[in-house]
């Protein structure tokens, strides 16, 4: 039988606001680890292991776990506090910059001076557009600098949108419906904007709903709707141990499966007009009830997840992704050894030197400033 949760007071809203949540730091480690598979697949794509090779090609679904996520805690933390306290704006956006950006900037840079070591030549353009996360918009330079970048640019759209989507909700303007506004937005700016033919500024409708935040915003209102519901106790636990959590499991499979099956001649399942659908929209949908089970359940997966491993590695995960393909990956592949094995272990453990050294002294410098 469902069982109800009581809906929190606003004393333990604030709590809620503030709670650590153990197992959603170590899928941040799984996330990021998907995408690395998805980047150096080990499996040949030919012989008895295509099959494996075609499920691993479609890993790039740790993005969307990253964004699920993303919406969920943004929401679960920041939803209301424009109500509570003026200067929320400003410290809000503070915390978000200190969080992805000292990083990014900092390899981003490596990136182009390194460049300009070998050719000479330093693309002061494109490494703005890099580090103003304006190259997401651009189907040429989607992949410029560090290519697996693109993705922040889609973030901070969502970060800097969250708040006119509370605003929003508060004049009663449904969450659900936000996201066909927005979705219907980018395909505006493809028949209008996208006539420009400028270096595939919202170049067509494939790039929008891949590679922007009007094509991905579903994925995180999907972890809005899932804060919304945890902050309003209405999450159920369910006599079956784990219901939720095996059945988001069984969606985000089955969203898979469906993205190998329909892949035919593109270079991803996700490419199809069907695919697009399953990793937009089905997908998101697992990836919010497999969170479900893992705030209201206790599985082995959820222990897992809060193990001290996974929470090392999950809050080095930022690190690890944007090092794990890139100058760093290809000096050490060049150098050393290209086992994407050995190259895994040591990126790994690279990136809990940079969490530790770097990115966590500069977000707290940043955030006290």
């Amino acid at each position: 039988m469902p069982i109800l949760l009581p809906r929190p007071s606003a004393a333990q809203v604030n709590t809620l606001s503030t709670t650590y949540l153990p197992a959603l730091t170590g899928i941040r480690a799984v996330a990021a680890y998907l995408v690395f598979l998805h980047h150096f697949n080990p499996f040949q794509p030919e012989g008895a292991t295509q099959l494996l090779s075609r499920i691993v090609l479609e890993f790039h679904i740790g993005v969307s776990i990253f964004f699920v996520l993303s919406g969920f805690l943004i929401t679960l933390r920041y939803y209301g506090t424009e109500q509570r306290d003026s200067r929320w704006w400003g410290t809000y956006l503070r915390n978000r910059m200190a969080r992805i950006y000292p990083m990014y900037f900092l390899l981003t840079t490596a990136f182009f001076l390194l460049r300009f070591q070998t050719e000479r030549i330093f693309a002061l353009r494109t490494w703005l557009f890099n580090v103003l996360f304006l190259r997401g918009f651009f189907d040429e330079m989607k992949f410029s600098g560090i290519a697996q970048g693109w993705t922040l640019t889609v973030e901070e759209c969502f970060y800097l949108f969250a708040p006119i989507a509370f605003i929003l909700m508060h004049k009663q303007i449904k969450l659900w419906i936000q996201p066909f506004l927005l979705l219907a937005f980018g395909c505006l700016l493809v028949l209008t904007v996208g006539q420009l033919h400028h270096h595939g500024l919202f170049g067509d409708f494939k790039f929008v709903l891949l590679y922007t935040f009007f094509g991905r915003c579903f994925e995180f209102y999907a972890g809005m709707q899932l804060a919304i519901w945890y902050r309003q106790g209405r999450l159920r636990r369910y006599s079956f141990s784990g219901f939720l959590t095996y059945l988001g499991v069984l969606i985000m499979a089955a969203a898979l499966g469906g993205m190998v099956w329909v892949k035919g001649g593109y270079n991803y399942g996700q490419e199809h007009p069907f695919g697009t659908t399953l990793n937009n929209v089905v997908l998101p949908s697992g990836i919010i009830t497999f969170f479900a089970g893992l705030l209201t359940e206790q599985t082995w997966i959820r222990r897992l997840l809060a193990s001290p491993p996974l929470q090392l590695l999950g809050k080095s995960s930022y690190v690890f992704y944007l090092i794990h393909m890139g100058f760093i990956q290809a000096w050490l592949a060049r150098n050393w050894t290209e086992n994407s094995g050995k190259l895994f272990v040591v990126l790994n453990i690279l990136a809990i030197v940079l969490y530790y050294i770097v990115e966590q002294p500069l977000n707290r410098l940043l955030r006290s400033t």
